[in-house]
């Protein structure tokens, strides 16, 4: 059984996203074990289960100091001597990293194979010149070094092809998206029953969510509500009696604390981190059978059967008025079901254990 080091930035108990996932995927036929960088604020966290007993290890780095450029370097020192530290006692076969920062003073000496899991456009993240020349330059490395480069979409696809053309090899390069988790639920396709029309949000909340829209349609529509679940980061939620902020849950609680909403939300401001972005939310929206209103972009257009759109606030409260118009959900069960047999992270988990073994 192949051994596989799989390296996260995101604490394990933080709301579960790609790399949770896929590691707990790989487990069942790899011998996985996780290291994850620990969060000092526990605000927001979860208690996610581990589903297939993964080992996990914590990676302990100075808290707080994510403003200085020059501290968060030396984090990264201390992340890549944890995992230089676990890869010569672990041996794994594979060392599957999932952010340029991991490969601060990576082991020259490591023998064996390295997958890249690319999910973001991780330079547009950074405003601070300094660090992100740092983080391209460890990006460049990394993608040299890789053996095999997964992207979670074309987007992201085309935005590395462009911005490491030196030094990128385009058949080691392979897309392979989000999915969403578990089996299908068996909920009903229920419309508007109360005196509210509710809108859901699940996920992280951070400064792409555009509060504005929010805002301005509640100042339009009387008999609106939204709510919102997941972590907060960065941002404040404005008051108003009808946004609703019910703060993190559980992974397997969502669909408790959402069935009796009317449709699923996905209110970003566009910019080069969402545009390059294959949301998992999308995937889980349409798993809860439900009605689906979201910005528009490229990147998403697939979703277009199953999502009413919009790209301008005179288009969304177009679409509201659609939405609270609407008899019955604008999807059919068996158009559901065939897009969710096709994308659950099992298909996903296939993929990339089909493309370990082809790594030669």
């Amino acid at each position: 059984m192949k051994k596989i080091l799989y390296v996260m930035n995101v604490e394990w108990n933080w709301i579960k996203q790609r790399p949770h996932f896929i590691a707990e995927g790989l487990s069942k036929n790899y011998h996985v074990e996780v290291l994850y960088r620990y969060w000092y604020n526990r605000k927001g966290l979860t208690l996610n289960r581990n589903e297939n007993s993964v080992k996990l290890s914590r990676i302990y780095s100075i808290p707080f100091i994510t403003r200085f450029a020059k501290l968060k370097a030396v984090n990264d020192w201390i992340v890549s001597r944890k995992i230089k530290k676990v890869a010569r006692k672990f041996d794994p076969d594979i060392v599957y990293l999932t952010h340029p920062n991991q490969f601060e003073r990576f082991d020259n000496n490591y023998k064996g194979k390295v997958i890249y899991d690319c999910m973001d456009y991780h330079t547009a993240f950074i405003t601070e010149n300094s660090e992100q020349q740092r983080i391209k330059e460890l990006e460049t490395k990394l993608i040299a070094r890789a053996d095999l480069i997964l992207v979670s979409s074309e987007k992201l696809r085309s935005n590395l092809l462009k911005d490491f053309q030196e030094v990128i090899d385009d058949s080691k390069l392979k897309v392979v998206r989000n999915g969403y988790n578990g089996e299908i639920l068996e909920v009903p396709a229920e419309k508007r029953k109360g005196p509210k029309y509710i809108f859901a949000y699940v996920g992280t909340i951070s400064h792409w969510f555009d509060f504005d829209i929010l805002l301005k349609s509640l100042n339009e529509f009387e008999d609106i509500e939204y709510r919102l679940i997941g972590p907060v980061s960065g941002v404040t939620i404005p008051e108003n009696d009808r946004i609703k902020y019910l703060g993190s849950v559980d992974h397997q609680d969502i669909y408790s604390n959402i069935k009796d909403a009317d449709a699923l939300i996905m209110p970003f401001t566009l910019n080069d981190i969402v545009e390059a972005v294959d949301p998992v939310k999308l995937y889980e929206y349409i798993n809860f059978n439900k009605d689906i209103l979201t910005v528009r972009y490229k990147e998403i257009e697939r979703f277009s059967k199953f999502t009413y759109s919009y790209d301008s606030y005179d288009e969304y409260k177009k679409q509201l008025k659609l939405l609270l118009q609407a008899t019955d959900i604008k999807y059919d069960q068996d158009s559901r079901e065939q897009f969710l047999n096709a994308n659950n992270w099992e298909n996903r988990d296939s993929t990339i254990e089909k493309l370990i073994e082809e790594l030669r």
